[in-house]
């Protein structure tokens, strides 16, 4: 004698209530990365590199920091 219940896997009703739930998380999350990556017309633009590093092809985290404390003080 067999049941009508499914012996394994979720009923059907909340599998799709969950893919449902699941794609409206998605579609949130596109929807604030997108918004994060908008352009902000009062932003400032990015940063460009000091005149001392332009001519190189890879700047160091270090390097710039060095070059921006020195500037700093520089101006001072």
């Amino acid at each position: 004698m067999q049941s009508s219940k499914p012996r394994f896997g979720m009923p059907t009703a909340l599998w799709t209530q969950r893919r449902e739930a699941s794609l409206n998380w998605l579609a949130l999350g596109l929807l604030l990365a997108a918004w994060n990556a908008a352009e902000d017309p009062g932003a400032p633009g990015p940063r460009t590199r000091p005149e001392s590093l332009r001519g190189y092809a890879y700047v160091s985290v270090r390097a710039a920091a060095r070059s921006a404390d020195h500037g700093a003080v520089n101006k001072l």
